[in-house]
Order: C-alpha cells, then sequence, then structure tokens
C-alpha cells in the first residue's frame, strides 16, 4: 500500500511539474473495434480502416490496446529507440496518449503501440478506482489533433475493451459468418447498453461487419444474415469483407490491403467499408471536407446531365 501511495505521490508530482500539452484545433471522433471473438479479422480491419481514412485526408491515430501487439506486425513498425508503449501512459506515468503516438511512413497516419507488458497493466488496472476512464482521460488532449482515432481492442470484454468502450463514440463489431459469432455480437453490444446505464457512456453501435465472408456458403451465409437483420437491424452494414488470401498476405509481410494488393478484392472491401463508415462516424466539417465525402454526396445526388 505504501508503495502505490508512492506511485500516485509520483504520478501527481510529474503532472504539475510537466509542461503543458498543447491542445491542437480538430476534435477526433473515436472509433473502438473490439469483438468477443478471436480470429475474426479485428487487426485487420483496425489497420485498413485506418490507412484508407489517412490515405483520403484525415488525421488518424491507431491506437493499439491488444498486448499481442499485432498492428506494430501488421504494419512493420520499429519498436526501438523512442518506443514507449500505451501502458506508461495507462499507469499514469505519461499524462497523455499524444506523448506515446508515434509517426509512420503513411501519410497522417500516427500509431500509439502496445506490447506484452499491458497484460500487466490490465491486471494493476482492476484494482483502481475508475479503472474504466484511464484511457478516457489520457485522450483528452490527444483527440484535439486528429480527425479520428481508432482503437484495436483485445478479443474479450476485460478491463482494456471497457476501457476503450468508455473512451469511444462509436462501436465497429467485425464478425465472421458463424453460430458462435452471434453469441459474441450479443455480448459485447450488451456490455455497450451496461455501460451506458451504469457509468452513462454514450458509445454508439455504428455497425456489425461481416468479415472473411465466403461466398460459396450460401446456405450458412443466408441463414447468419437473416439471424443478425433480425437482431440488430440496419446494424448490420452492406460492406462484406471477403475470405482472402491477399489480405492474409498483407498481414504477414508488414503492409496495408492498398500498398500489397491494391486491386485485390480485399482493397475493394475495405476502401467500401471506409465510404460506409463515413456519414455514421459524424466527424467534424473539415474533416468530411478533406476527405471530399460532401462532394461525393452532391455528386451522387445531382441528376445525370
Amino acid at each position: 500500500m505504501a508503495l502505490d501511495l508512492r506511485e500516485k505521490l509520483a504520478d501527481t508530482l510529474r503532472g504539475w511539474t510537466a509542461p503543458p500539452i498543447a491542445k491542437g484545433k480538430r476534435q477526433a471522433q473515436i472509433l473502438a473495434i473490439a469483438s468477443n471473438k478471436g480470429g475474426v479479422g479485428k487487426t485487420t480491419t483496425a489497420v485498413n480502416v485506418a490507412v484508407a481514412f489517412a490515405r483520403r485526408g484525415a488525421h488518424v491515430l491507431l491506437l493499439d490496446l491488444d498486448p499481442q501487439a499485432h498492428v506494430a506486425t501488421a504494419l512493420k513498425l520499429n519498436r526501438g529507440n523512442g518506443y514507449t508503449p500505451l501502458c506508461a501512459v495507462l499507469m499514469g506515468q505519461l499524462r497523455e496518449v499524444l506523448e506515446v503516438a508515434l509517426p509512420t511512413p503513411w501519410t497522417r497516419l500516427t500509431v500509439a503501440g502496445s506490447d506484452k507488458t499491458l497484460v500487466e497493466t490490465e491486471m494493476a488496472l482492476s484494482g483502481k478506482i475508475g479503472r474504466e476512464l484511464q484511457l478516457c482521460r489520457a485522450l483528452n488532449i490527444t483527440r484535439s489533433h486528429y480527425d479520428l482515432i481508432i482503437i484495436d481492442c483485445p478479443p474479450n470484454l476485460g478491463t482494456l475493451t471497457l476501457n476503450a468502450l468508455c473512451a469511444a463514440d462509436h462501436l465497429l463489431v467485425p464478425t465472421d459468418m458463424s453460430a458462435l459469432a452471434l453469441e459474441g455480437v450479443a455480448d459485447i453490444i450488451g456490455c455497450v447498453a451496461n455501460l451506458r446505464n451504469t457509468l452513462a457512456r454514450p458509445v454508439e453501435v455504428c455497425g456489425i461487419v461481416a468479415t472473411r465472408f465466403d461466398r460459396r456458403l450460401l446456405t450458412a451465409n443466408a441463414a447468419i444474415t437473416q439471424s443478425m437483420t433480425e437482431l440488430w437491424g440496419d446494424r448490420l452494414l452492406r460492406t462484406q469483407i471477403p475470405q482472402s488470401a491477399s489480405l492474409n498476405a498483407a498481414h504477414m509481410a508488414g503492409k496495408p490491403i492498398f500498398d500489397f494488393a491494391p486491386k485485390s478484392s480485399g482493397a475493394a472491401a475495405y476502401d467500401a467499408l471506409t465510404d460506409e463508415l463515413t456519414p455514421l462516424l459524424r466527424l467534424s466539417p473539415q474533416a468530411q471536407l478533406n476527405l471530399g465525402w460532401d462532394q461525393r454526396v452532391q455528386q451522387r445526388r445531382s441528376p445525370p446531365s
């Protein structure tokens, strides 16, 4: 207990003596990408959606909250000198996620990474008062420097995922087309409802996206799609991410699909998903202008000449 008290005092003193962190001129929307089931392409979705928005002109922070650190692998990021994992922020050694965010080779894309010490951090957080709000506090100024913050969550509903959901404005749930997936989606949507009721957190489920979609399984796909539509209605997005060797190979190569196989079905699907998400995320007017969204909407509404 004495050690814990000394750590708290040290954290407080650091906050008093450290120079203030400058506030930016943006106001990011925060999107958590979470699933209670592993192996559904969660990190692949987080990485490629983040790159897609950055390619279109948005300033994006991709935050890896999974101790397996798959984001660093998927983008082949160097975790050498200057790399500080998120645990330093969650444990109060640093004040803002902005302090551990590093640039990437992709313009306008920044990453705040993790490592295996997040497992220990999660255990330490479980005994803290207000443990679900640690990340939310650490994004207070950070979000003013970005248009969009995307959080890749662990494949469970533990303390780290709860932190992401409490910090987020929106939730995207990737799911494969299996009977077990229905239960996993129900669990995480139920968790969101509980957070609204108990902690008054405003996170909204902006969509459920089918991943690793095998078009050959007609009967199974139809049955699962019908069940999802009956349960969650228009929350089931139109875009389906196909089962794709190119997506797997891109992950292994440490590249987003747009660089690895830009003409593949996987690249087309993530481009379509970005289109579908843009109006749902309610980005700032300036961010929408940077993305060219207003122009694309106007073009679709204009009658043919």
